[in-house]
C-alpha cells in the first residue's frame, strides 16, 4: 500500500485497515488488548524521498554471471529467485552471498564515518531494489524452465556527490498494545448502529508570518433521524475545538448517507459556502485547499549568487508561479524575484473559493554575464496549502542517455543497431555544437531479455520540457527487416530509449506557437497510445474510452473489438504564458507502432486555461499518420460523445 505524507508538521502518512468480518475483528482485539506491551503485529515500511547526495558519492554494479553460478550450485535445493514474493529478500542474501553485488563509497568533502555507512546503507538498498525489478522483468520473459536469473544482465550505476538521488528508508516495528483507557475511546460495541462522523480541521492554518489564514469553519449538517444541534464552529489553533464528532441514531433502518456543507469565514473578506455535500465517509478532513488557500515558499540553495560572472554567477532568479484556478476564477502569473539563498519567496492563493492540488512554477536563472537559463519541472501536486520548493544551482550537472533493446518471447530480437545521438536544449544552449553520441554494431543476446548499451553521460543543465535527444541510425532486427531511425526526437524526460523487437518507434513534434497568449494563461497536452492486455501498441482506428463510444450501430467490428483496450501512461506537459525571454518551442513525445501495422494512431487532448479563468478543452483526438500538430489559438468545446478523428493516407 503506498501513501503520501502530509509534508508538514510531524510528516505523518496514515494507513487504513478494513476489518470486514468477525474473525478479522477478534483478531484486532485479542492482538491489541490484553498483558503486555507489544502486540503480535508489526509494521514493515519503505520511505522515500528526494535528496541531495552529500559528501560522498557511490557505484552499484551487478554482475549477472556470478548470480547465475550461484544458482547453479543451489540448484538442486532451490530456484534461489522463484519465488516472486520473496524477491527482494532473496536478492539481498543472493547478492551478498554470491559476489553478484558490490558497491563502493568514495569519500567527499566534509565526509564522516556515520556519513559513509549511511551512504553504504542506501547504496546496498538501492542495488537490491534495481535487481529485484530486473529479476521481475526477467521472470515475465524467460522460456519453459529457464530460470530468470539467467535473463538478467550486468549493470553499473555512478550517483556522484551532490546528485538528487532517491533516498529510501527501509523501517520495521512491532507495534504496540493499547492501554485500557486508551481502548474504551477506540472500542465501543452496540445494539443498534448510528451515524458517527468524526469533522476535523487538517493541514497547516498558518501563513508564513505566523497568521491564521482563516478565522473559523461553520459545519451544517442534514441527517433524517437528528433534527438539532446539526450546525456546529471549528476553530483553527484551539485543541479542542479543531475537531467535531457528529452522531446521529439508526432508529431501527440505518442509512450512512447524510449531507453537509461548510462555511468558511476570513479576517479580510467575505465568507466562502459550500455547496451541499452528499457523502458516506466516517471522517471528514477539511483541508485548506478546500478554502481557497496555500502558501507555497521557494528556498534558495547553493545557488551561485556570489560568483563571478565567468564562474556562472546568477544576479537573480525569476520564479513564475501559476497556481491552476477554479473554473470561473481569473488565472493569473505571478512573478517574485529570488536574490539569496536562504531567503524564502512565498506565493500564496489569490482565490477564497475550492482550488486543485496542482500548480505550474517556471525558474529563470538571470546569469551576471547576462544569459539566460530557464527550467520548468512537471506539473505539481500539492500538500494542501504548505509547500517548500528547493532551487538549486543551475550548474551543469550529469545528464545521460540510455539505449535498451528488448526482445520479447516469439519475437525476432536485434541483428543490429546502429544509432548517433545529439542533445539539444533550444532554451538553454549549453554549447555552439550540440554534444553528441554514437552506439555503433550494437547486438543485443536473441534470447528473450532486457539488454542495455553503454550509457551515455555528458554535462548539461536542461529544462525538462524543451531538452531533448535526436536519433538517427539503423535498426536490422533479428529476420532481416531494416528500420531506419531518422531524426526521432526523444524528449529529456521520457529516457531510457527502450527498443522492442516488435515495435517501429517515432516521435510526434507539438508546436503551441499559434496558440493566443493574450487571452490564454497556460495549455496542458496529454499524449497516449492504446495498448491490449499484453502491452502492446493497438492500431487502426479505434475508440479511446467507453465514454466516447458512439452508439452499437455505429460501431465498426475493428472498434467494437478495441472497447477493451486501456490507454498508456498519459505523458503530460504544461506551457504557461511565454514572458521576456522565454521561447515558445515545440514539444516531442515517443510513438510506437506495432511492425506489421500499416497506420500509425496515437490520441491527444488539451486544455486551455484562459486569462478569465474559463476551460476549453480539446477532447481526445485520434490522429493517424501525421507526426507533426499544431495546436490552435483557442479551441472550441468538443461536441460531447464522440471522439474527434483525423487521418492522413499512408504513403
Amino acid at each position: 500500500v503506498a501513501q503520501t505524507p502530509s509534508l508538514f508538521g510531524s510528516n505523518v502518512a496514515g494507513f487504513q485497515v478494513e476489518l470486514d468480518s468477525d474473525a478479522a475483528l477478534n483478531t484486532f482485539i485479542a492482538g491489541f488488548t490484553g498483558p503486555g506491551t507489544l502486540s503480535p503485529f508489526r509494521i514493515e515500511y519503505r520511505m522515500g524521498a528526494l535528496t541531495q547526495l552529500l559528501g560522498a558519492s557511490a557505484t552499484v554494479k551487478y554482475i549477472s554471471t556470478a548470480a547465475i553460478s550461484y544458482e547453479k550450485r543451489y540448484e538442486s535445493r532451490k530456484d534461489t529467485w522463484g519465488n516472486s514474493k520473496q524477491v527482494l529478500v532473496e536478492t539481498r542474501q543472493v547478492l551478498k552471498e554470491s559476489g553478484a553485488g558490490d558497491v563502493s563509497v568514495t569519500p567527499g568533502v566534509g565526509s564522516t564515518p556515520e556519513l559513509l555507512q549511511l551512504v553504504r546503507d542506501w547504496a546496498w538498498t538501492t542495488l537490491e531494489g534495481q535487481v529485484a525489478r530486473t529479476v521481475d522483468a526477467a521472470r515475465a520473459l524467460a522460456q519453459g524452465n529457464q530460470s530468470p536469473v539467467s535473463a538478467t544482465s550486468d549493470f553499473t550505476q555512478t550517483y556522484s556527490e551532490d546528485a538528487i538521488v532517491e533516498w529510501t528508508t527501509p523501517v520495521s516495528s512491532a507495534l504496540p498494545r493499547f492501554d485500557d483507557e486508551t481502548w474504551k475511546t477506540l472500542y465501543h460495541e452496540v445494539d443498534n448502529r448510528q451515524l458517527s462522523v468524526l469533522f476535523q480541521l487538517a493541514g497547516n492554518p498558518y501563513a508564513a508570518d505566523g497568521s491564521l489564514l482563516f478565522e473559523e469553519v461553520k459545519i451544517e449538517v442534514e441527517y433524517p433521524t437528528r433534527t438539532t444541534d446539526n450546525t456546529f464552529l471549528l476553530i483553527p489553533g484551539t485543541d479542542d475545538l479543531v475537531s467535531k464528532l457528529y452522531v446521529a441514531a439508526g432508529e431501527g433502518s440505518f442509512s450512512p448517507e447524510y449531507r453537509y456543507r461548510y462555511t468558511v469565514y476570513y479576517a479580510e473578506s467575505e465568507p466562502f459556502t459550500s455547496d451541499w455535500i452528499a457523502d458516506r465517509a466516517t471522517l471528514i478532513s477539511l483541508r485548506p485547499n478546500l478554502f481557497g488557500i496555500r502558501n507555497v515558499a521557494f528556498i534558495g540553495t547553493n545557488v551561485p549568487f556570489d560568483a563571478a560572472s565567468d564562474k556562472g554567477g546568477v544576479d537573480r532568479v525569476f520564479i513564475d508561479f501559476f497556481d491552476n484556478p477554479p473554473t470561473g476564477q481569473p488565472a493569473k502569473l505571478q512573478t517574485q524575484e529570488m536574490r539569496a539563498n536562504g531567503e524564502a519567496v512565498t506565493f500564496a492563493s489569490t482565490y477564497h473559493v475550492p482550488i486543485t492540488n496542482t500548480y505550474d512554477y517556471r525558474l529563470r536563472y538571470l546569469l551576471k554575464d547576462g544569459s539566460l537559463i530557464v527550467t520548468q519541472p512537471p506539473r505539481q501536486f500539492g500538500s494542501n496549502n504548505a509547500d517548500l520548493v528547493q532551487v538549486f544551482s543551475p550548474a551543469p550537472g550529469i545528464a545521460n542517455l540510455e539505449l535498451r533493446a528488448l526482445v520479447t518471447q516469439g519475437g525476432d530480437g536485434f541483428m543490429d543497431i546502429n544509432a548517433t545521438a545529439a542533445y539539444f536544449d533550444d532554451q538553454n544552449p549549453s554549447e555552439r555544437k550540440p554534444p553528441n553520441h554514437m552506439w555503433s554494431g550494437w547486438a543485443p543476446e536473441m534470447k528473450p531479455g532486457l539488454y542495455s548499451a553503454e550509457a551515455w553521460r555528458f554535462d548539461a543543465q536542461p529544462d525538462p520540457q524543451t531538452a531533448f535527444f535526436r536519433l538517427n541510425g539503423q535498426i536490422i532486427f533479428g529476420n532481416g527487416d531494416i528500420f531506419e531511425l531518422t531524426n526521432l526526437n526523444l524528449a529529456y524526460s521520457k529516457r531510457p530509449l527502450i527498443l522492442k523487437d516488435t515495435e517501429e518507434i517515432y516521435s510526434v513534434e507539438i508546436f503551441s506557437n499559434q496558440v493566443d497568449w493574450t487571452a490564454v494563461a497556460g495549455v496542458t497536452i496529454n499524449v497516449f497510445q492504446l495498448i491490449d492486455s499484453e502491452g502492446s501498441v493497438v492500431s487502426g482506428d479505434v475508440p479511446v474510452t467507453a465514454s466516447f463510444l458512439l452508439t452499437p450501430d455505429q460501431l465498426h467490428p475493428a472498434e467494437a473489438a478495441a472497447i477493451a483496450a486501456t490507454r498508456t501512461p498519459l505523458i503530460p506537459f504544461t506551457v504557461l504564458q511565454p514572458v521576456e525571454r522565454v521561447k515558445s518551442l515545440p514539444l516531442f513525445y515517443t510513438l510506437r507502432k506495432p511492425r506489421q501495422a500499416s497506420d500509425l494512431v496515437f490520441y491527444f487532448n488539451a486544455d486551455y486555461i484562459t486569462v478569465d479563468g474559463q476551460r476549453r478543452s480539446i477532447g481526445d483526438t485520434q490522429i493517424t499518420n501525421r507526426l507533426q500538430l499544431h495546436l490552435p489559438p483557442l479551441p472550441s468545446e468538443p461536441v460531447p460523445g464522440r471522439i474527434q478523428r483525423f487521418a492522413v493516407p499512408t504513403r
